[in-house]
């Protein structure tokens, strides 16, 4: 098999299952990013065939550039273990692109697999068919997660709040640099933190403001029915997830929204779902 046609397989079907692994694990799916991601696996490849990679390298190696296309692709994931909860992931929806793939490239070439195929078009044909099938299984999967609720406890500038937050797999907000997840908390909330005052200059996106009291602030981008806005949310001193010995330490922001009547589903904030996971 030729280098540029074994490295597009490798590429299409790394960016499928990097997709299909952010549906799962909560996590923001760039296209640019994902592509990056899917690009170094398909150059893995290549050079590991070219090369010749065998017995415990392989693994080694195979490991290592799956760690970095999790990292190019949702960034840190909270952590070590996130990013290793990220890469399983990853090699677990590989694993049943991969092997669907197969299954109807035996159905239509007698038990030869891709590899073997001279065929672009059944290439093809089996790629979309396999493709389709982890969308409606990654779907399904998804569809049953429930609304559910998470214990956290916030920090910042020696004031302290415990909340329990609405655990929403909707709510993608990420700090575009780091990737780190975006907590969307009442404002009623966000003045026992850092005041009435910084609260509505956060609420009000006045950078200048924020920075002349000191609060460690990122703009993000939020995507809504009426298109795209910015809002501004600050970095918490410590955030806790969890309750008793499940309890993790996360890396996250705060954004607040204007709501005093109405919470988010009854509850004062709406945290991701990768922030449980």
């Amino acid at each position: 098999m030729y280098a540029d046609v074994l490295f597009a397989i490798n590429f299409s079907m790394d960016f499928i299952s990097l997709w299909a692994a952010g549906l799962l694990g909560c996590k923001p799916r760039r296209a640019l990013r994902m592509s990056a991601a899917a690009a170094l696996g398909g150059v893995y490849a290549v050079v590991s065939i070219a090369v010749g990679i065998q017995g415990v390298w392989q693994y080694i190696s195979a490991g290592a550039a799956s760690f970095f296309m999790c990292l190019i692709s949702y960034g840190r994931c909270g952590g070590l273990r996130g990013i290793l909860k990220q890469s399983a992931l990853i090699w677990g929806c590989g694993a049943l692109l991969g092997g669907l793939m197969t299954a109807v490239l035996s159905l239509g070439k007698g038990g030869n697999t891709y590899a073997q195929s001279g065929s672009g078009s059944i290439w093809i044909g089996a790629a979309a068919a396999a493709a389709g099938a982890v969308y409606i299984t990654v779907r399904l999967i998804t569809a049953k997660k429930g609304a559910s609720t998470l214990a956290l406890s916030v920090e910042y500038a020696g004031n302290h709040i415990r909340l329990d937050a609405l655990c929403d797999s909707g709510n993608l907000m990420r700090e575009p640099i780091s990737g780190d997840p975006v907590i969307l908390m009442s404002a009623a909330l966000g003045k026992k933190l850092i005041g009435s005052e910084n609260v509505r200059a956060l609420l009000e996106c006045d950078a200048q403001r924020l920075t002349e009291n000191n609060i460690r602030f990122r703009i993000i981008p939020v995507k809504n029915s009426s298109g795209g806005a910015l809002c501004a949310a600050f970095r918490p001193d410590k955030v806790t997830a969890g309750s008793g010995r499940r309890a993790e330490n996360v890396q996250c922001y705060i954004a607040l929204s204007d709501c005093t009547a109405v919470y988010f589903g009854g509850f004062p904030a709406t945290a991701p779902a990768s922030i449980a996971s």
